[in-house]
């Protein structure tokens, strides 16, 4: 009986999947097949008989022309030639078993099983046919990003070691673009769950397409970690205090936060187009962490040799108006969410009653609130709550609000604070400068390392995996 393999894969020709770049080969010992059928997201084969091994080869690449325009805010003139890149690979080896009427894949020891992109959906039926789907939800835009988001090579020269930053393209969702923050702990990991921490920003820009010119600045922001009061080479924008009128550049530190707190946690940045984060805010969130993580795992940029990796502890977070998202992605996850870390969002007390049912039904959950001009006794409202609702009398282990009242931003309260005040005494009760030590600020002030980050300290209480 001849066996016959459909390979499949979804979301074909997308702009990510165009179907004419697609090289998707079936080879019996060695020798190239030719498909029976093909369509867009499709091959079928017949195997000859007598085959005795079977090596799928799967190749996805994207061709985009010319691109030329102006990234905004700041205004950088992008001008960009045509490019092609292959976004996704994976091969796999199997061997014909029982008589040649069923496929069985060879373990690889990178993964320690079959390639995490090639998922045999159905091993045989009773027509000896087998289907096979490649797991293509997202792919690896980095090389396109590099050349057209402004601000790269200023970030790429001043990242540190320590983590690595990899651009995703969702297929069949929204937002299309994603970025990971992977931390070298992610590297090596027994344990096949994989932690993820999932960041809603405030509204971006307008984009629609992968090919246009793009800006990360405020993303930029956001990762890297301020130089210290003594680095001469800093910039007023690159300070650790606020110089001159920048209050809302100061960087938060996110990737030195990741590496420091020895967490193996991939932390991803849905990249939405103004406010809309599309299926990152709703009940898709699991399924679209899990396969940002199965790519990164298959590249093997996460958990090198580890068997079975898939989505374990999930965290969101948010600062200012991504409360927006960050509580409907609570809302509609709440049985899955593990973790909240959120920085002065928006939306936390018409959402106050979510959040308390979300932490008094997970035992596990870690709740962690900074608040800064909008939120102070918001917070304080839901931490008391839960206290009441779980007759606890003394301070909550597993849930933060603060500061606990607004002399939290008084002189001489938090030495950090002071710090970032030291030229401009005068923002002290500023709400926006207090809103934005929300999402950079921390505890304490330098000379010495730099400071212990809310992000950070919340990292380290956490239960994500330690490797």
């Amino acid at each position: 009986m001849t066996l016959h393999i459909a390979v499949t894969w979804p979301n074909a020709n997308s702009p990510l999947l165009p179907d004419k770049l697609a090289d998707v080969r079936l080879e019996a010992g060695g020798t190239p097949l030719t498909p029976k059928q093909t369509a867009p997201g499709r091959r079928e084969y017949e195997i000859p008989d007598g085959t005795a091994k079977l090596s799928l080869k799967a190749s996805f690449s994207v061709a985009f022309g010319p691109v030329k325009g102006t990234a905004k805010n700041p205004d950088v003139l992008i001008d960009v030639g045509a490019m092609t890149h292959v976004v996704l690979r994976a091969q796999q080896e199997f061997d014909v078993v029982d008589g040649g009427t069923r496929l069985r894949p060879v373990d690889q020891p990178a993964y320690a099983g079959p390639h995490p992109l090639v998922h045999m959906v159905g091993a045989a039926n009773l027509h000896a046919a087998v289907s096979i789907k490649l797991r293509t939800e997202f792919v690896d835009i980095t090389p396109f990003w590099k050349v057209y988001a402004a601000v790269w090579s200023y970030y790429e020269t001043e990242h540190k070691p320590g983590t690595r930053l990899l651009v995703l393209g969702a297929t069949g969702a929204t937002p299309i673009i994603w970025f990971a923050s992977i931390p070298d702990a992610c590297l090596h990991c027994a344990n096949g769950f994989a932690s993820c921490l999932v960041f809603f920003r405030p509204e971006n820009y307008i984009y629609t397409q992968v090919n246009q010119p793009h800006q990360m600045a405020a993303l930029a922001r956001y990762l890297l970690k301020p130089k210290e009061a003594d680095d001469a080479t800093a910039q007023s924008w690159e300070r650790d205090y606020i110089a001159g009128d920048g209050y809302n550049l100061i960087r938060c530190g996110f990737e030195d936060a990741l590496a420091r707190s020895q967490r193996a946690v991939v932390m991803l940045h849905p990249w939405p187009s103004g406010t809309a984060f599309g299926g990152a805010a709703g009940s898709e969130l699991p399924a679209l962490c899990s396969g940002a993580l199965r790519l990164l795992w298959a590249d093997q940029h996460i958990f090198r040799g580890t068997a079975n990796v898939r989505l374990g502890r999930l965290g969101i977070s948010g600062f200012s108006r991504g409360g927006g998202s960050l509580w409907p992605a609570l809302t509609s996850n709440i049985g899955r969410v593990d973790e909240v870390y959120a920085f002065d969002c928006v939306g936390t007390d018409t959402s106050a009653r979510t959040i308390v049912q979300w932490y008094n039904s997970r035992p596990e959950a870690r709740l962690r609130m900074v608040g800064g001009a909008y939120n102070v006794a918001k917070h304080q409202a839901i931490y008391r709550t839960i206290q009441t609702t779980n007759g606890v009398t003394g301070p909550l282990t597993h849930v933060t609000a603060i500061p606990e009242s607004n002399e939290g931003y008084a002189p001489r309260v938090n030495p950090l604070w002071d710090h970032v005040l030291k030229e401009r005494e005068d923002l002290r009760s500023h709400p926006d400068t207090r809103h934005q030590f929300a999402i950079f600020g921390g505890y304490i002030a330098l000379p010495g390392p730099f400071a212990l980050t809310f992000l950070l300290r919340f990292l380290k209480e956490s239960l994500f995996m330690v490797p």
